[in-house]
């Protein structure tokens, strides 16, 4: 899952919640959430500063996390000097993935080379530290994709053999995530599988593109920090390869990502479930009453009960939220 950050605090600038955000990765490590990415997109990490990136880190690291992985994801725009001491951070309190994404001070029209070039020197400083790696395609944020190509050179550059996973959060899924998986250089790697509405087709094409019939596509969903108990419930229809259910359930969950959705060629904005699940308003902005009506619309009117359950408790999480007593009635 692609973590929140539970904020506190006002206008112009919020502070991460540390003991929210320490309860929040508890419930959901107790839900049965197998990893979290820390500063993702969905918790707004793309606009912290550093010295609030490692804060986060470290705070999220006294977790009483269990079996749930932490993973951090850093930026190339922060510099050689800035990531050095991030991985340091991540090192000591024992993240064991990194995720790279192509930097936001690329020109639009870098080429395949010039990324793998801007990332290159990072991939190295993360494989020094004995980190697997994770490298992340999110034109939202960066403005420019990863290609596979790209990624077929940093295989090649020192440290590729840590590159373990690539996530893909594009809108287009012949373009990006079916690039990826065909690629037969990149056959080795686990493909994730970033915008949600294609995470069922990518979870059904993952074992055709793996010689022994494995599952190659992962998922890192934004939506599973507001709908961890939909997704571990499609997860569980995966294992048993239910795929009419996982279908069905992921359009209960697409439904939600529309009601967040300004621009169907833009990722939602999920900081509107955060504020519904009583983790604080967006680190810059403030989350109106029309937006939080209509994400309750699109819940009141999921076709199925058992989905419109799951989701009501998930964004229940904290079970003290600003809308628990209106979340409470549709469980």
């Amino acid at each position: 899952m692609a973590c929140f950050d539970p904020t506190r605090g006002e206008l112009p600038r919020r502070q991460l919640d540390e003991r929210r955000t320490l309860t929040f990765l508890e419930r959901l490590a107790t839900a049965g959430v197998p990893a979290a990415l820390i500063a993702s997109s969905t918790g707004q990490g793309h606009l912290r500063t550093v010295d609030e990136l490692a804060a986060w880190f470290r705070c999220a690291a006294k977790a009483h996390s269990h079996e749930m992985l932490l993973m951090g994801l850093l930026r190339p725009e922060d510099g050689i000097d800035a990531n050095n001491r991030l991985l340091d951070l991540l090192t000591d309190c024992h993240y064991p993935v990194v995720f790279f994404r192509p930097g936001t001070d690329l020109p639009e029209h870098a080429s395949d080379e010039q990324v793998s070039e801007s990332l290159a020197p990072l991939i190295a400083a993360a494989a020094q530290r004995g980190l697997a790696i994770g490298l992340y395609s999110i034109s939202d944020v960066s403005g420019l994709p990863l290609t596979a190509e790209s990624v077929v050179l940093l295989l090649d550059c020192e440290g590729g053999e840590h590159i373990v996973a690539v996530k893909v959060t594009e809108t287009d899924y012949e373009t990006s995530t079916a690039r990826f998986l065909a690629h037969p250089a990149l056959s080795r790697l686990k493909i994730v599988q970033g915008w949600d509405p294609h995470l069922s087709r990518a979870l059904r094409d993952g074992p055709r593109f793996d010689v022994d019939g494995r599952q190659r596509s992962g998922i890192t969903s934004g939506l599973m920090s507001l709908a961890v108990h939909q997704y571990i419930h499609i997860l569980s229809a995966v294992a048993h390869e239910e795929w009419d259910e996982v279908a069905k359930a992921q359009q209960s969950a697409d439904a939600i990502f529309r009601a967040m959705q300004d621009d169907p060629q833009h990722f939602a904005d999920l900081q509107r479930a955060k504020y519904i699940m009583g983790l604080g308003h967006p680190l810059t902005a403030r989350v109106s009453d029309q937006q939080v009506e209509r994400v309750f619309r699109a819940l009141d009117n999921l076709p199925r009960h058992a989905d419109r359950q799951r989701l009501a408790r998930s964004l229940d999480l904290m079970g003290d939220g600003p809308f628990h007593d209106r979340l409470r009635l549709l469980t």
